[in-house]
């Protein structure tokens, strides 16, 4: 295998454990966010610490992925970006600290446990990574991001810009759109180790658990892939985008079926996969992945449209 291929796969699959490592960030901020909302949005001073601690590695990674996979950002954007993060990153180090005790002694008696860390839990495992971003963002400004350097050569090197032909107002509309997928996904994988035993009293569960993982991330990845601009056959563009909506499709059916013939098995099996409905009693969640499934379902049906339409692309 050749060096830049093996650097390929590196840069991928590193891509790939932070994406999983952003779906888990996100859905503790999620976690958060419900239990603020549902506790009336009392003591702020504690809780808003935490969510901002757990969005700042999501958005970090949103824009380590347009930088690597798009296009290049400009360097004076470049800039603005590390200083907002390395702030954003110390300010937020400087609230936690101003209530460490508190959190010491909730991370002691295991009121934190509920929160996937990575190793560590709240308030330790966010010391460390805000302390990495804010030192990563001061390396870049000192020489990540200028030109000549080594450390500059070498993320040149590494990037794979082009990957993905998406402009910047769609991509920030992607971005609105991951971050509810990353929610779902960070959700779901929680659910499969802490709750799975769910699917043994209720095989609805086990749907639940599928659909509330795969369907979003499976839309998003179709969304940002763009399959029709793929040099491949015409026929095979067809295929993927019918598969696309067929996939769709099922997941929509066997919602209907199940909602139909059991109109409350969301209400009796679904609070660890959606916190936030069950926080107002609305169910915002499951409309917001059939809204996905939509959404996806229509820009696949217009693809389609578009490359069955061309005559000068071979079939």
């Amino acid at each position: 295998m050749k060096t830049i291929d093996r650097k390929s796969l590196t840069v991928r699959a590193a891509t790939c454990v932070l994406l999983l490592f952003s779906c888990f960030y996100m859905y503790d901020f999620y976690k958060c966010l419900s239990g603020f909302i549902a506790n009336g949005f009392r003591e702020p001073l504690v809780m808003l610490p935490m969510i901002l601690a757990f969005l700042l590695p999501v958005l970090c990674f949103l824009a380590f992925f347009y930088d690597f996979y798009v296009r290049a950002l400009h360097p004076v954007v470049k800039a603005i970006y590390s200083v907002l993060v390395a702030l954003y990153a110390m300010t937020d180090l400087a609230l936690i600290f101003c209530n460490i005790d508190l959190y010491a002694s909730n991370n002691a008696l295991g009121v934190y446990d509920a929160l996937p860390g990575i190793v560590l839990h709240f308030p330790y495992d966010m010391i460390i990574v805000l302390t990495a971003l804010a030192l990563l963002q001061i390396f870049n400004l000192v020489a990540g991001n200028r030109k000549g350097t080594r450390a500059g050569a070498f993320l040149e090197g590494i990037k794979q810009r082009g990957s993905f032909k998406i402009r910047v107002i769609e991509y920030l509309a992607l971005c609105v759109l991951a971050i509810m997928v990353f929610i779902f996904t960070g959700a779901a994988v929680c659910a499969t180790f802490t709750a799975f035993e769910n699917a043994f009293y209720d095989f609805r569960y086990l749907f639940l658990v599928i659909w509330v993982m795969l369907v979003p991330m499976a839309n998003l990845i179709m969304l940002a892939l763009k399959p029709e601009k793929v040099a491949q056959q015409k026929r095979t563009k067809l295929t993927v985008l019918g598969a696309w909506i067929g996939g769709n499709l099922l997941f929509g059916l066997l919602f209907l079926i199940l909602e139909l013939t059991y109109p409350d098995f969301i209400v009796h099996i679904g609070k660890p996969l959606f916190l936030i409905a069950f926080s107002v009693s609305l169910p915002i969640e499951p409309g917001i992945i059939l809204g996905i499934m939509a959404l996806g379902t229509l820009v696949a049906a217009i693809r389609m449209i578009m490359v069955a339409a061309k005559r000068n692309e071979r079939a």
